[in-house]
């Protein structure tokens, strides 16, 4: 196809599954479901999923068509979008007798696997060029394809004699259903580690723009997966799974379009500083607030433990950053830790060092081992000479 047809029909995926997933929205409320409900029951972050990962594709196929990356993340969308809006159309068309209700019953049993499985198995194995990391990875990519499409077709079959109210009203629940879903759930979740171990295998053997790509994309999962874990625990764990979609889409994009790529490590080290930074502030005035609270007033709160405590977590703010810096450096940043680990060596010595000839001679050798020039020269200003003289170079 032309490039207008291809980006009509990217756009047009896009709209459409977009489209069904913003009218699930207020399907739900008319099913009760309210704004704190949808999210509780985590159909909120199936419609953002739909919605970010539609937009997304979109925007990837229409400006890389021969990537099939973007087409397969358009057919993501256009099926959690289906599943979204099929979800909450086939109970409410149950209760009021409206129509299609077997259709949109037959469609929330199936659609979801898939989309699920795109998503988290092929996203991760053709990221970033849309190719696999190499032939070994073929069987792979066919056991993601064969997990995505044989377990959504047999619940297909099965469900379409049945189709109707009471499988709206059970959907995953149905017999028909739960034993497929069962078994082909896990086994896309189990492709979708052997999945980012593809992904790993990329890193180690890119470089360039490519590894920088990819370190976007793990930056967004790294701030993502780990807000997902806790999705079970009342309130706050549906908040904060809802946030794990847009986190990991953002990363993905900015990967896939190279904005502000090469900010990514320093955006990484900050990261990783500023959070075990908070970890620690948080776990220090816990614990100080607890045990000087039991010391001090019998475990009740007192105002005078909790200024205290407070106090001392601002004046070990600075220092603990500063260490916890050197850590991370150290351990994820070898060079410039070497770097400044040598330069502080040199002003060390340079306090002591008087002989213009070795200092010049030191200083240069300081230069090419942390800056690393291809060339590098000293010019030194003799007393009462405006103009300066080159003392020597390299």
């Amino acid at each position: 196809m032309g490039r207008v047809r291809t980006t009509w029909l990217a756009w047009g995926t896009a709209v459409l599954s977009t489209g069904l997933a913003v009218a699930a929205v207020p399907l739900a409320a008319a099913n009760g479901e309210g704004p704190a409900e949808l999210v509780a029951n985590h159909h909120a972050i199936g419609i953002v999923t739909a919605i970010g990962i539609s937009l997304l594709g979109a925007m990837i196929a229409s400006r890389k068509p021969r990537n099939p990356l973007g087409w397969l993340m358009s057919v993501a969308g256009l099926l959690l979008g289906v599943f979204s809006f099929s979800q909450q159309y086939g109970p409410l068309a149950a209760a009021e007798s409206l129509p299609l209700v077997g259709l949109a019953s037959w469609l929330a049993t199936w659609t979801a696997l898939p989309g699920i499985a795109i998503t988290i198995t092929s996203g991760l194995q053709l990221f970033p060029d849309g190719r696999l990391p190499s032939r070994r990875w073929r069987p792979v990519a066919w056991a993601s394809a064969a997990v995505a499409v044989i377990p959504a077709a047999v619940m297909a079959v099965r469900t379409w004699p049945l189709r109707g109210p009471q499988l709206a009203t059970l959907t995953f629940d149905h017999p028909a259903v739960a034993a497929i879903f069962g078994i082909g759930f896990p086994l896309v979740l189990a492709l979708s580690v052997v999945s980012m171990a593809a992904l790993v295998v990329r890193f180690r053997r890119s470089t360039g723009v490519e590894r920088q790509q990819i370190k976007w994309f793990a930056y967004g999962a790294m701030i993502g997966i780990p807000l997902g874990l806790p999705a079970e625990v009342p309130f706050w764990g549906p908040i904060l799974e809802l946030m794990q979609p847009p986190l990991m889409f953002a990363g993905l994009g900015i990967g896939m379009f190279r904005y502000r790529l090469y900010d990514i490590d320093r955006l990484l080290n900050r990261t990783l500083v500023y959070g075990l930074l908070t970890v620690s502030l948080a776990a220090t005035y816990a614990a100080g607030v607890l045990l000087l609270g039991g010391m001090v007033s019998g475990g009740r709160s007192s105002s005078l433990v909790v200024a205290a405590v407070t106090l001392a977590v601002a004046a070990v703010f600075q220092p603990l950053r500063r260490a916890i810096q050197r850590a991370v450096d150290r351990r994820f940043n070898r060079r410039a830790y070497d770097a400044a680990a040598t330069i502080e060596a040199f002003a060390t010595r340079l306090r002591q060092q008087v002989d213009a000839d070795a200092l010049t001679a030191e200083l240069l050798a300081v230069v090419d081992h942390t800056v690393q020039p291809t060339r590098a020269s000293l010019w030194l200003r003799p007393a009462g000479d405006s103009a300066g003289a080159p003392g020597t170079g390299m």
